[in-house]
This record gives structure tokens, sequence and C-alpha cells, in this order.
């Protein structure tokens, strides 16, 4: 039985068919079953993200710590920081339904499935670019400050690109047991395995 033809009936009496919660070909997960990420490609995630990002700016600016072409910088230091720990390190989902199936997968990982250049990959893609070049531009491209804030966004970027789903360069954030690959010994010709005890 496909799940296109599983029809549950409602209390009005019209047929609902949940075959909607699937992306075709694209994932084995259901889309809509990780409330861990649901929350991600909300109406106004994406405003809030970016109002939080202006008030970190606006705090610096603020402060008497750091010149103007610094609080940009500092704003994508900081900003790189949080979204590398929040969506590339923290793994799985504390949501006990999901029953594991999560466990080996980082928050950038769940969202949208896994499913590559969705338009929320896209606009946290988009943001850490935007970022690296205010601040670049702000600072008048010093060679400093390319070099910092440029850094900065390759570590963002890279972690986001498709060809790095469920990569852990050099082992690091693998999960024993989850990440690790089994390797199994072929069976030696010359071996002979015998079901007598030796007497």
């Amino acid at each position: 039985i496909n799940s296109r033809d599983l029809v549950m009936n409602s209390p009005n009496g019209k047929h609902r068919s949940y075959s909607d919660k699937y992306v075709s070909g694209m994932s084995e997960y259901d889309l809509f079953k990780n409330k861990n990420v649901d929350w991600i490609s909300g109406p106004f995630t994406k405003v809030c993200y970016l109002i939080f990002l202006l008030l970190a700016w606006g705090m610096l600016h603020i402060s008497t710590f750091f010149s103007a072409e610094d609080c940009w910088t500092v704003t994508n230091i900081l900003h790189g920081v949080a979204t590398f720990i929040m969506f590339h390190w923290i793994k799985g989902c504390p949501d006990d339904s999901t029953q594991g199936e999560y466990n080996a997968f980082t928050l950038y990982e769940q969202i949208d499935a896994g499913v590559p250049w969705t338009s929320t990959k896209k606009f946290l893609m988009l943001v850490p670019t935007l970022v690296t070049w205010v601040a670049c531009h702000t600072a008048d491209y010093k060679p400093f400050y390319i070099v910092v804030n440029f850094g900065m966004f390759l570590i963002c970027i890279i972690a986001k690109m498709p060809q790095m789903h469920r990569v852990r360069i050099f082992g690091i954030n693998s999960t024993p047991g989850i990440d690790t690959t089994i390797e199994c010994a072929p069976k030696s010709p010359n071996r002979v395995v015998s079901d007598k005890k030796s007497t």
C-alpha cells in the first residue's frame, strides 16, 4: 500500500489524504514530523532573525568599545560563531516522538528534511553573505578586515553547502555508533572454519 492511497475518515464525513506531507523522491523522512525545525520556516522567523542581528549591531554601535568600522566585523564574528554552534554543531532533536531519527543530524541538516536549496536554506546562506559584504564595505576593504570577515564567511557558508550534508571533517563532531562506519573484514579463502571442537 502506498501512502498516497491511505485515506482517513474525518469527523465531518470528508476524506483526508496525508500524502501531501511528503515530498516525492526527495526524502525518506516526514517533513512535518520534526518539531525541532518547524519554527524556522515560520512567517516571522526571518524578520525576527534580521531584527536580532540589527539589535546586536546597534548595541555594539552604541557602546564605546568599538569603532564604527569594527562594529560590523564584530557583529559578523558573533553572528558566525552563534549560528555555527546553533546550526552546525548541536545535533539531535529534543522531541521524543521522533524516536532518535534525527540524533545524527545537526539543526541545519534537519531543515526541510535535508532537501538542498530550499528558500529557507537560501535565506540562511544569504544573511552571512550580506553581513560579510557590509562589514568589508564599512571598513573600506582594509586587508585585515577582509581576512577576518571572509574567514568567518567561509566557515558559515562551507558548512551550509549540500556537499557537506552529514560530512564530519576529520571526525570532528561525529557521534560514535551513528557516524562511524562499520567495516566487515572479508572472509579469507585460506581460512577454514570448523564446527568441531578440538580434543
